[in-house]
Order: C-alpha cells, then sequence, then structure tokens
C-alpha cells in the first residue's frame, strides 16, 4: 500500500513538472513571437532578446497562481476572439462617452464611488475584471479589498449594474471559473 501511494506521489510530481516544461515552452514561444513583432523581425535584435525572452518567460511561470500551473492554461480561441470584440466595443464606448463630455461642458455629472462585490475567485480573474471596468464608459475601478472592488463612477444617474455583472461573466468564461457566478452585489 505505501509502494502504492509513493508510485502515485512520483507520478503526480512527474505530471506537474511535464506541465510546468510545457506551460515554459509555450510561454517562449509566446514572448518570442512578441519580441519578433516588438523588433520588426530583425535578426539582430535576439543576442539581447533572447535573454528578455528567457527572463519574462520564468518571471510569468514564477508569478503565475500555483492552481493555474497544474492546469491547462491556454485559453479557448473562441472565447479569446469575443472576449477581444468585448474589449474593443468597450474601449470604443468609454472613449467616446469621455469625449462626448469633454466636448459638451454643460452635462450634468453625479459623481460617486460604489463597492461591488465579485464572485471571481484568482487573482488574475479579479485583477482582469478591474482593468476591464477601467474602459467601461464612466468607470474606474480605484481599489481592490477580498472580493470588493471600489468603483468611481462619472454618473450614478446613468450608472447600469449590468455592464458590471457583465464583465465579470465575460472575465470568468475567458479565465474560467470553478464557481458558478451569482452576480456580484452593488453598495452604494
Amino acid at each position: 500500500m505505501r509502494k502504492l501511494t509513493e508510485d502515485n506521489q512520483r507520478g503526480t510530481l512527474r505530471t506537474s513538472r511535464f506541465t510546468l516544461s510545457i506551460n515554459f515552452w509555450i510561454r517562449i514561444a509566446l514572448f518570442s513571437v512578441f519580441w519578433m513583432l516588438l523588433t520588426g523581425w530583425q535578426p539582430s535584435s535576439w543576442g539581447v532578446g533572447a535573454v528578455f525572452v528567457i527572463m519574462s518567460s520564468s518571471l510569468s511561470l514564477f508569478l503565475t497562481d500555483k492552481q493555474q500551473q497544474t492546469k491547462n492554461w491556454i485559453i479557448n480561441p473562441t472565447k479569446s476572439i469575443s472576449f477581444l470584440f468585448y474589449f474593443f466595443e468597450q474601449s470604443l464606448r468609454g472613449g467616446w462617452d469621455i469625449a462626448k463630455l469633454a466636448l459638451i461642458p454643460q452635462s450634468k455629472l453625479s459623481p460617486g464611488v460604489i463597492t461591488y462585490h465579485t464572485d471571481l475567485v484568482t487573482e488574475s480573474q479579479i485583477f482582469t475584471l478591474m482593468q476591464i471596468l477601467s474602459l467601461l464608459p464612466g468607470t474606474v475601478s480605484a481599489h481592490r479589498q477580498d472580493g470588493e472592488i471600489t468603483i468611481h463612477v462619472l454618473n450614478l444617474n446613468s450608472f447600469d449594474r449590468t455592464e458590471i455583472d457583465d464583465c465579470q461573466l465575460r472575465v470568468s468564461e475567458l479565465l474560467g471559473s470553478r464557481t458558478p457566478l451569482l452576480g456580484g452585489r452593488v453598495d452604494s
């Protein structure tokens, strides 16, 4: 029985090392492509580029949650493309709303701060949600503590909580969620 447990632990260790190795090489490939795009495909840049690609890959692997390192972290391409369209749409809407505020200064604003209780569980999910929330028209993520995000809103009168719920759902779909989302709660 003891031997079976030891063999099982060795198998688990081998599997996690294999997963880490694959994740490392995938990161090397992605950072290499990024480096080539950054330098305009110039082979002479690889003297410095190789160092930065290896350092970036190692650092990103080190900073990734331990749970994410053992699971397959490659994102579904369909979900990625859908999220990119959502990201692009929200960027345009946010920019348009701010441009309107700048060009029509007599707009009645009612700025305020709200607290949004999120159902997301991992650091990467919450961080991504906060960054995307800053793109929503008239919102900026200001602070996070535990499962609560403090959001500055330019106009409380036109604030729509469903946009934040939709954003949370899309982040959850993109980065995966182990728990079903119940919809966050908003406290004004």
